[in-house]
């Protein structure tokens, strides 16, 4: 089989690096659902690995728009780096909001949800890194089933929190915040689930 990354190494080695730090900032945000508002430089380290991920997507779509030929469609590399920039930025969005809301007591099913979002992470850093060994879909075949296993196990857990958050009578605003945090950790999920999705149509496309 033909390689399907760019003999360019700079589209895989940034493609890489964006999932890599994606696993990073996943970890890190468990640690602060777990360790809460006092370790403010936790949220800070997940800000500056967005940034981060923002700078290496510029500069790989400023590669693609140089690069003289590739050898699947520019639209691919640009739907999967944006994919995974966008899996990022709702990260970064959750732990904005669990840093300002300064919870002291979080509903157990955000930890759980935030388990799945990190077991999720780990299996796209897992694809990703497989892509550079260009060994077709058979070759991801496990992650990307996991990843879609994961996926599912989200909408069940998100369906569990939303039936136990309204019982009783709840602070409104208590409930406001957990289902926004809820909400972030889903979309993150879905986010990996369409990186998943992307590299799938390309191999398929270029086996």
């Amino acid at each position: 089989m033909f390689n399907l990354m760019p003999k360019d190494p700079s589209f895989y080695d940034k493609i890489e690096q964006l999932a890599r730090l994606i696993a990073d900032a996943v970890d890190r945000l468990v640690q602060l659902l777990d360790q809460g508002s006092s370790h403010d430089g936790i949220a800070a380290q997940i800000e500056a690995e967005r940034h981060q991920s923002h700078v290496l997507t510029r500069q790989l779509l400023l590669r693609l728009d140089q690069a003289f030929i590739t050898p699947f469609d520019r639209e691919d590399i640009m739907q999967l780096a944006n994919d995974l920039y966008g899996v990022m930025e709702r990260i970064a969005n959750a732990s904005e909001r669990l840093h300002l809301y300064s919870m002291q007591n979080p509903h157990p099913n955000l930890r759980r949800q935030c388990t799945t979002l990190s077991a999720i992470a780990k299996q796209v850093n897992e694809v990703v890194l497989m892509l550079r060994k260009s060994g077709g879909l058979g070759a991801v075949r496990a992650q990307l089933d996991e990843i879609g296993h994961l996926e599912e196990q989200s909408r069940m857990e998100r369906t569990q929190f939303l039936s136990e958050i309204y019982q009783g009578s709840p602070d409104p605003i208590d409930v406001m915040k957990k289902k926004e945090l809820h909400d972030l950790m889903a979309e993150a999920i879905r986010a990996c689930d369409g990186v998943g999705r992307t590299i799938e149509r390309v191999l398929l496309k270029n086996g």
